[in-house]
């Protein structure tokens, strides 16, 4: 899970603002750099769907991807939903818009399920 992860998002996202492309950084858990502008990305559940013969057949997990930003955040939010979309996953939920009162930052939170055979 943790590679696929790391393999979708790698790093960076890159997004094109005002015709001119931006990238995006992208960590695991926390971000510890200096732009006002970063994507994290936590597994928050893996969960057994199929069981036979007492092993565990197919599971789902789910992901959440934190967009913190100083402005406005839509592009990135497309972007991501997008981009997760493509690589199989499914889109179930959005957490309110928040504000970050110690840092500033606007703060969503994107919820992405998947379904996998183990």
């Amino acid at each position: 899970m943790n590679q696929e992860l790391k393999t979708i998002l790698g790093d960076k996202i890159t997004i094109t603002r005002a015709g001119k492309q931006v990238d995006i950084p992208v960590a695991h858990l926390k971000y510890k750099g200096n732009s006002k502008t970063y994507i994290t990305w936590t597994i928050i559940k893996n969960s057994p769907l199929l069981w036979a013969n007492d092993e565990d057949l197919y599971s789902e997990y789910l992901v959440d991807i934190d967009i913190y930003s100083d402005g406005n955040y839509l592009d990135i939010e497309k972007h991501i939903k997008d981009l997760m979309k493509t690589n199989d996953f499914v889109w179930t939920e959005d957490s309110t818009e928040m504000h970050e009162d110690d840092t500033g930052l606007y703060h969503k939170t994107c919820t992405f399920g998947k379904e996998r055979m183990i």
